[in-house]
Protein backbone atom coordinates (compact mmCIF):
# COMPACT_ATOMS: atom_id res chain seq x y z
CA UNK A 1 0.00 0.00 0.00
CA UNK A 2 1.67 3.28 -0.85
CA UNK A 3 -0.14 5.33 1.59
CA UNK A 4 -2.12 4.38 4.95
CA UNK A 5 -4.70 6.95 5.76
CA UNK A 6 -6.87 9.64 3.96
CA UNK A 7 -5.40 12.74 4.92
CA UNK A 8 -5.25 16.79 2.82
CA UNK A 9 -1.39 15.75 2.24
CA UNK A 10 -2.61 12.21 0.75
CA UNK A 11 -5.02 13.78 -1.25
CA UNK A 12 -2.90 16.27 -2.80
CA UNK A 13 -0.38 13.13 -3.68
CA UNK A 14 -3.05 12.23 -5.50
CA UNK A 15 -4.38 14.65 -7.05
CA UNK A 16 -0.64 15.06 -8.67
CA UNK A 17 -0.54 11.34 -9.89
CA UNK A 18 -4.21 12.46 -11.78
CA UNK A 19 -2.86 15.13 -13.39
CA UNK A 20 0.59 13.26 -14.49
CA UNK A 21 -1.47 11.01 -15.86
CA UNK A 22 -2.93 13.40 -18.16
CA UNK A 23 -6.35 12.97 -16.35
CA UNK A 24 -8.33 15.96 -17.28
CA UNK A 25 -8.21 19.48 -15.10
CA UNK A 26 -12.40 18.58 -14.61
CA UNK A 27 -11.62 14.93 -13.64
CA UNK A 28 -9.29 15.86 -11.21
CA UNK A 29 -10.76 18.72 -9.63
CA UNK A 30 -14.15 16.70 -9.03
CA UNK A 31 -12.18 13.34 -7.47
CA UNK A 32 -9.99 16.24 -4.75
CA UNK A 33 -13.51 18.18 -4.32
CA UNK A 34 -15.46 14.61 -3.45
CA UNK A 35 -12.19 13.15 -1.22
CA UNK A 36 -11.61 16.85 0.87
CA UNK A 37 -15.85 16.91 1.25
CA UNK A 38 -15.83 13.45 2.64
CA UNK A 39 -12.36 14.17 4.91
CA UNK A 40 -14.52 17.51 5.84
CA UNK A 41 -18.16 15.97 6.94
CA UNK A 42 -16.20 12.76 8.98
CA UNK A 43 -14.80 15.67 10.79
CA UNK A 44 -11.40 14.09 11.09
CA UNK A 45 -8.02 14.96 10.30
CA UNK A 46 -7.04 11.61 8.47
CA UNK A 47 -9.20 8.17 8.43
CA UNK A 48 -7.15 5.36 8.30
CA UNK A 49 -7.21 3.28 5.29
CA UNK A 50 -7.31 -0.82 6.25
CA UNK A 51 -9.74 -0.18 9.54
CA UNK A 52 -11.95 3.24 8.56
CA UNK A 53 -11.95 3.99 4.75
CA UNK A 54 -14.57 1.73 3.19
CA UNK A 55 -17.13 1.61 6.09
CA UNK A 56 -16.62 5.67 7.23
CA UNK A 57 -17.19 6.17 2.99
CA UNK A 58 -20.56 3.85 2.58
CA UNK A 59 -21.82 5.51 5.85
CA UNK A 60 -21.01 9.23 4.31
CA UNK A 61 -22.38 7.65 0.73
CA UNK A 62 -25.72 6.70 2.47
CA UNK A 63 -26.10 10.02 4.67
CA UNK A 64 -26.11 11.90 1.43
CA UNK A 65 -28.21 9.35 -0.65
CA UNK A 66 -31.36 11.62 -0.32
CA UNK A 67 -30.11 14.83 -0.32
CA UNK A 68 -28.02 14.54 -3.46
CA UNK A 69 -28.90 13.75 -7.38
CA UNK A 70 -28.03 10.14 -8.12
CA UNK A 71 -25.60 11.38 -10.02
CA UNK A 72 -23.59 13.19 -8.04
CA UNK A 73 -23.21 10.31 -5.53
CA UNK A 74 -22.32 8.21 -8.08
CA UNK A 75 -19.76 9.72 -8.82
CA UNK A 76 -18.80 10.62 -5.04
CA UNK A 77 -18.43 6.62 -5.04
CA UNK A 78 -16.30 6.93 -7.82
CA UNK A 79 -13.94 9.29 -6.11
CA UNK A 80 -13.54 7.34 -3.37
CA UNK A 81 -12.91 4.22 -5.64
CA UNK A 82 -10.28 6.00 -7.17
CA UNK A 83 -8.52 6.72 -4.39
CA UNK A 84 -8.39 3.39 -3.14
CA UNK A 85 -7.32 1.60 -6.06
CA UNK A 86 -4.14 4.36 -5.99
CA UNK A 87 -3.75 3.41 -2.53
CA UNK A 88 -3.18 0.04 -3.02
CA UNK A 89 -6.87 -1.54 -1.26
CA UNK A 90 -8.76 -4.45 -2.67
CA UNK A 91 -9.84 -4.13 -6.02
CA UNK A 92 -13.94 -5.03 -4.64
CA UNK A 93 -13.76 -1.55 -2.08
CA UNK A 94 -17.01 -0.47 -2.26
CA UNK A 95 -18.69 -3.27 -4.15
CA UNK A 96 -21.46 -3.93 -1.20
CA UNK A 97 -22.85 -0.56 -1.89
CA UNK A 98 -25.70 -0.39 -3.85
CA UNK A 99 -26.65 3.49 -5.17
CA UNK A 100 -29.06 4.40 -6.72
CA UNK A 101 -29.23 4.46 -10.59
CA UNK A 102 -30.15 8.08 -12.15
CA UNK A 103 -32.72 9.13 -14.31
CA UNK A 104 -31.50 8.73 -17.95
CA UNK A 105 -32.20 12.22 -19.90
CA UNK A 106 -32.91 11.37 -23.35
CA UNK A 107 -31.42 13.40 -25.99
CA UNK A 108 -33.97 14.99 -28.60
CA UNK A 109 -33.36 16.88 -31.62
CA UNK A 110 -34.94 20.45 -31.41
CA UNK A 111 -38.10 20.65 -33.54
CA UNK A 112 -36.56 23.57 -35.41
CA UNK A 113 -33.47 21.97 -36.42
CA UNK A 114 -30.33 23.38 -37.34
CA UNK A 115 -32.12 26.85 -37.47
CA UNK A 116 -32.72 26.48 -33.65
CA UNK A 117 -28.76 26.61 -33.12
CA UNK A 118 -28.44 29.62 -35.61
CA UNK A 119 -31.54 31.50 -33.60
CA UNK A 120 -29.77 30.60 -30.19
CA UNK A 121 -26.20 32.01 -31.58
CA UNK A 122 -28.18 35.41 -32.18
CA UNK A 123 -30.12 35.34 -29.18
CA UNK A 124 -27.13 36.54 -27.30
CA UNK A 125 -24.72 39.00 -27.70
CA UNK A 126 -22.20 37.62 -25.38
CA UNK A 127 -19.49 35.93 -27.31
CA UNK A 128 -18.91 33.21 -24.88
CA UNK A 129 -22.42 32.02 -24.81
CA UNK A 130 -22.38 32.41 -28.69
CA UNK A 131 -19.36 30.03 -28.98
CA UNK A 132 -20.68 27.52 -26.53
CA UNK A 133 -23.57 27.24 -28.31
CA UNK A 134 -21.47 26.76 -31.72
CA UNK A 135 -19.37 24.34 -30.01
CA UNK A 136 -21.95 22.12 -28.67
CA UNK A 137 -24.37 22.45 -32.05
CA UNK A 138 -22.36 22.99 -34.73
CA UNK A 139 -19.64 21.00 -33.65
CA UNK A 140 -20.82 18.27 -31.28
CA UNK A 141 -19.37 18.72 -28.21
CA UNK A 142 -20.70 18.15 -25.34
CA UNK A 143 -21.44 21.13 -22.04
CA UNK A 144 -18.41 19.90 -19.94
CA UNK A 145 -16.33 19.28 -22.88
CA UNK A 146 -17.27 22.95 -24.60
CA UNK A 147 -16.59 25.16 -21.80
CA UNK A 148 -12.96 23.56 -21.26
CA UNK A 149 -11.91 24.17 -25.14
CA UNK A 150 -8.74 26.04 -25.54
CA UNK A 151 -7.29 27.49 -28.96
CA UNK A 152 -4.25 25.15 -28.86
CA UNK A 153 -7.11 22.27 -29.69
CA UNK A 154 -7.79 24.20 -32.76
CA UNK A 155 -5.79 23.44 -36.02
CA UNK A 156 -6.60 26.50 -37.69
CA UNK A 157 -4.86 25.46 -41.05
CA UNK A 158 -6.81 21.86 -41.32
CA UNK A 159 -9.92 23.71 -39.63
CA UNK A 160 -10.12 20.81 -37.37
CA UNK A 161 -10.60 20.74 -33.62
CA UNK A 162 -9.07 18.34 -31.47
CA UNK A 163 -11.93 17.61 -28.34
CA UNK A 164 -10.65 15.78 -24.97
CA UNK A 165 -14.13 14.03 -24.05
CA UNK A 166 -14.78 11.43 -21.30
CA UNK A 167 -12.46 9.41 -19.98
CA UNK A 168 -9.77 11.78 -20.81
CA UNK A 169 -10.45 9.84 -24.54
CA UNK A 170 -9.51 12.80 -27.91
CA UNK A 171 -11.66 12.76 -31.48
CA UNK A 172 -11.19 15.38 -34.03
CA UNK A 173 -13.51 16.95 -35.96
CA UNK A 174 -13.88 19.44 -38.69
CA UNK A 175 -14.75 22.86 -38.19
CA UNK A 176 -17.49 23.95 -40.85
CA UNK A 177 -17.90 27.77 -41.78
CA UNK A 178 -20.74 28.35 -40.01
CA UNK A 179 -19.19 27.12 -36.49
CA UNK A 180 -15.87 29.03 -37.61
CA UNK A 181 -18.12 32.32 -37.99
CA UNK A 182 -19.09 31.91 -34.67
CA UNK A 183 -15.81 30.85 -33.05
CA UNK A 184 -13.08 33.43 -34.67
CA UNK A 185 -13.72 36.44 -32.70
CA UNK A 186 -13.90 34.46 -28.93
CA UNK A 187 -10.88 32.56 -30.05
CA UNK A 188 -9.20 35.27 -31.17
CA UNK A 189 -9.80 36.81 -27.89
CA UNK A 190 -9.06 33.71 -25.81
CA UNK A 191 -5.81 33.52 -27.71
CA UNK A 192 -4.81 37.38 -26.88
CA UNK A 193 -5.56 36.36 -23.16
CA UNK A 194 -2.90 33.30 -22.81
CA UNK A 195 -4.67 30.32 -24.18
CA UNK A 196 -7.59 30.65 -21.88
CA UNK A 197 -10.69 28.44 -22.45
CA UNK A 198 -12.70 29.63 -25.40
CA UNK A 199 -15.56 29.80 -23.38
CA UNK A 200 -14.51 29.27 -19.61
CA UNK A 201 -17.81 29.42 -17.75
CA UNK A 202 -18.60 26.74 -15.32
CA UNK A 203 -20.66 23.89 -16.07
CA UNK A 204 -23.55 23.90 -14.43
CA UNK A 205 -24.13 27.59 -15.73
CA UNK A 206 -23.55 26.85 -19.25
CA UNK A 207 -26.51 24.50 -18.87
CA UNK A 208 -28.68 26.95 -17.98
CA UNK A 209 -27.57 29.33 -20.36
CA UNK A 210 -28.36 27.30 -22.78
CA UNK A 211 -31.90 26.20 -21.88
CA UNK A 212 -32.28 30.43 -21.37
CA UNK A 213 -31.30 31.04 -24.68
CA UNK A 214 -33.82 28.30 -26.57
CA UNK A 215 -36.62 30.48 -24.28
CA UNK A 216 -34.60 33.77 -25.91
CA UNK A 217 -34.88 32.51 -29.28
CA UNK A 218 -38.15 31.48 -29.31
CA UNK A 219 -38.28 28.06 -29.87
CA UNK A 220 -41.23 25.86 -29.71
CA UNK A 221 -40.17 23.65 -26.43
CA UNK A 222 -37.76 23.54 -23.64
CA UNK A 223 -34.26 22.71 -25.03
CA UNK A 224 -31.60 21.19 -22.58
CA UNK A 225 -27.78 21.02 -23.35
CA UNK A 226 -27.69 17.45 -25.38
CA UNK A 227 -30.48 18.16 -27.39
CA UNK A 228 -28.01 20.67 -29.24
CA UNK A 229 -25.61 17.31 -29.97
CA UNK A 230 -28.85 15.27 -30.73
CA UNK A 231 -30.01 18.25 -33.40
CA UNK A 232 -26.35 18.18 -35.18
CA UNK A 233 -26.13 14.36 -35.10
CA UNK A 234 -29.97 14.36 -36.79
CA UNK A 235 -28.92 16.74 -39.29
CA UNK A 236 -25.76 14.64 -40.14
CA UNK A 237 -27.37 11.52 -40.24
CA UNK A 238 -29.97 12.73 -42.62
CA UNK A 239 -27.37 13.98 -45.09
CA UNK A 240 -25.10 10.91 -44.86
CA UNK A 241 -26.91 8.46 -43.66
CA UNK A 242 -23.82 7.29 -42.33
CA UNK A 243 -23.72 6.65 -38.37
CA UNK A 244 -20.03 5.96 -38.03
CA UNK A 245 -19.83 9.50 -39.07
CA UNK A 246 -22.03 10.80 -36.11
CA UNK A 247 -20.35 8.31 -33.85
CA UNK A 248 -17.05 9.78 -34.38
CA UNK A 249 -18.57 13.58 -34.24
CA UNK A 250 -20.31 12.73 -30.64
CA UNK A 251 -17.35 10.85 -29.66
CA UNK A 252 -19.44 7.63 -28.82
CA UNK A 253 -17.94 4.13 -28.06
CA UNK A 254 -20.56 2.35 -29.79
CA UNK A 255 -23.07 3.18 -32.24
CA UNK A 256 -26.22 1.70 -30.00
CA UNK A 257 -25.48 5.09 -27.71
CA UNK A 258 -25.52 7.72 -31.03
CA UNK A 259 -28.75 5.42 -31.99
CA UNK A 260 -30.21 7.39 -29.41
CA UNK A 261 -29.57 10.70 -29.92
CA UNK A 262 -31.58 10.51 -33.91
CA UNK A 263 -34.43 11.78 -34.12
CA UNK A 264 -37.18 9.97 -35.97
CA UNK A 265 -38.24 11.66 -39.25
CA UNK A 266 -41.80 10.23 -40.06
CA UNK A 267 -41.46 11.33 -43.73
CA UNK A 268 -38.47 9.27 -44.11
CA UNK A 269 -40.08 6.14 -42.67
CA UNK A 270 -43.01 6.58 -45.13
CA UNK A 271 -40.72 6.97 -48.11
CA UNK A 272 -38.75 4.16 -46.75
CA UNK A 273 -41.53 1.84 -46.45
CA UNK A 274 -42.86 2.75 -50.07
CA UNK A 275 -42.86 0.15 -52.91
Amino acid sequence: MKVTTLSVETIDQFRIWLSGRGRSDLTVKAYVTDLKTFLSDTREDQIDLVTEYEEFGMTWLQMNRKALKPKTLLRRRTSLVAFAKWAGLPEDSFSDWIGPRPKQTVPHPIPEGMEAIHRMVAATNNEKHKALVALCGFVGCRVGEAVAVVPSWLNAESMVLTIRGKGDKERTVPITEEAWDVLAMPVTRAILDGGRPIVGIDERFARRKITQLGVLAGLTRKVVSHDLRATLATHVYRKTRDIVYVQHILGHASPKTTQIYLGIDYEDMREGMRS
